[in-house]
């Protein structure tokens, strides 16, 4: 019996939830934010803006969650912030945001319930923004204030997706 090709680039999200079912494909990156590199081999320091490699997709996809967690996030000194986003490469034209800058670290962190707190990113509205090619890659801009860290930050930063490319193709 021949495959049907089916070229509808959400054609296995439809598939997916036409039988109840979604798969979840996520993909986590863990981060260091600290003063300094040898204080705890820090990803990114006071004054850094740190370019991370965080994914490559394998098949053609759609990103459909991005989120931080820290343990605890980054606090900073006085006036100190720490933002985090993902980009995906397109080569030949800009790069594209997938979301947002997230706040990761202040100098007023709050209570420990904020601290345990996961904080979604706000995904790109623009049309296209999100859907990721095969090979594609995605990249994470840790931004760090010039501002001492009064502790270190420990965050994860995790990206949900799903494949789009035709499952019977």
């Amino acid at each position: 019996m021949a495959h049907t090709v089916v070229n509808d680039p959400q054609a296995r999200i439809i598939e997916q939830c036409t039988q109840g079912r979604k798969t979840r494909n996520v993909v986590c990156r863990g981060l260091v934010i600290d003063t300094a590199r040898s204080t705890h081999m820090a990803d990114a320091i006071k004054s850094e803006t740190a370019i991370i490699p965080f994914f490559v997709a394998p098949c053609d996809s759609k990103v459909v969650k991005i989120t931080v967690n820290g343990t605890p996030y980054v606090d900073m000194a006085s006036g100190g912030t720490v933002t985090v986003k993902l980009t995906k490469a397109v080569i030949g034209t800009t790069d594209v945001d997938l979301c947002s800058a997230i706040s990761i670290g202040e100098a007023t962190l709050g209570t420990l319930t904020v601290l345990d707190t996961a904080i979604d990113g706000t995904l790109s509205t623009t049309s296209g923004a999100l859907n990721l090619l095969e090979g594609q890659h995605i990249f994470a801009t840790v931004t760090v204030s010039a501002h001492d860290c009064d502790a270190a930050g420990y965050v994860t930063l995790m990206m949900e997706w799903v494949a789009t490319d035709s499952p019977n193709g």
